[in-house]
């Protein structure tokens, strides 16, 4: 029997040697630990490659002076048979840098800790916010002087051409202010995470239907949802909703703009969705990007963010998203979710 043990010692040295991520075996020595074993990436990525580390107290070595009571916290933890899982600075011959460190107890006194350096996908990630915050407030501020000059002319002007033109300029400024919404509204929705719970559809359908009509007061928006019908979703489901009828109606170029949401139940225990209208139809090139997860290129990019901030949210509910083209004209997107169950 002690073949196969050998073997299993053998592939987790090769893995703990072969690691990208730093990391270290260490025994709790009077409560702090010294390290026992630390593999080359350790050696490296802390500036220790020139000599041994084997029999160094790994708080000494890597911890800042600020940083001594947390890492005690964990070192306590760690000597009562807890895992730790923390986001920590730690010292390396570029400085202080951040890691993800993972500590878990191995018998007795020993463990293992590895580091994963996450310092320069945080300084992107701050970065990113920063241009996203600005690039907004600026595109948000413009766009409010656009809007109320445009409308400024439309009302002054004689000249019809010119009116017209302003009416353009009008629609494509608003076109660019529901843009900015929507990524805002995705960058919020993909930093949480899906709490579930039952959703009653009627009345969520009733009021989108209400809210939309109060802003496109020329469009007929229409329910059809069976009372009591429930969906496993969250309050997320409303801006789903919302984002479908609103696309159905601002894109429409029929004389009577329409758009009805329906609810059906199917035998395989999900509900089936849907938002139909009468406007011009979604390009397939969008469609196949939407549900076929196609590639974007330059010149096959959609037209907006709403499709996308639908698939995201319907997707982390374990729903699909479809798009269908009757022959009659028009466009469905259908959502399947699933029923909610008491």
């Amino acid at each position: 029997m002690q073949q196969p043990s050998e073997r299993l010692t053998g592939c987790f040295r090769h893995f703990f040697e072969e690691l990208n991520d730093a990391a270290v075996k260490f025994e709790l020595v009077d409560g702090e630990p010294v390290i026992r074993e630390a593999n080359d990436a350790f050696r490296d990525v802390f500036g220790y490659d020139a000599g041994p580390v084997a029999g160094e107290p790994l708080n000494d070595l890597i911890v800042p002076a600020t940083k001594h009571e947390e890492a005690k916290q964990f070192d306590e933890r760690t000597r009562a048979g807890e895992s730790n899982a923390a986001i920590v600075e730690r010292m390396t011959d570029d400085g202080e840098r951040k890691f993800v460190y993972r500590g878990v107890p191995y018998r007795d006194d020993y463990g293992f800790a590895v580091y994963s350096d996450i310092t320069d996908e945080l300084q992107r990630e701050r970065h990113l916010d920063v241009l996203h915050r600005v690039l907004r407030h600026n595109l948000r501020n413009d766009l409010t002087v656009i809007l109320g000059m445009a409308a400024k002319i439309i009302e002054e002007a004689d000249d019809p051409e010119i009116q017209s033109t302003a009416a353009k300029i009008k629609r494509t400024a608003g076109d660019l202010s529901q843009l900015s919404d929507e990524a805002k509204t995705i960058e919020k929705v993909l930093g949480e995470s899906a709490d579930l719970q039952p959703v009653e559809l009627r009345a969520l359908a009733e009021e989108v239907a209400t809210s939309c009509a109060a802003r496109f007061e020329t469009a007929a928006i229409t329910t059809d949802v069976p009372a009591g019908l429930r969906v496993s979703a969250n309050d997320k489901l409303r801006i789903v909703l919302r984002s479908l009828v609103d696309n159905a109606i601002r894109h429409n170029d029929a004389a009577d703009p329409r758009a009805t949401v329906s609810a059906t139940t199917i035998d395989d225990g999900t509900v089936r969705l849907a938002v139909r209208d009468n406007g011009p139809g979604i390009p397939a090139a969008e469609q196949r990007i939407i549900v076929d997860d196609a590639e974007i290129t330059p010149l096959n990019h959609g037209s907006g963010l709403g499709l996308w901030l639908v698939k995201w949210i319907v997707d982390s509910y374990g729903g699909t998203v479809g798009i269908e083209t009757p022959t009659d004209g028009g466009t469905v997107v259908e959502l399947r979710l699933n029923r909610a169950v008491d």
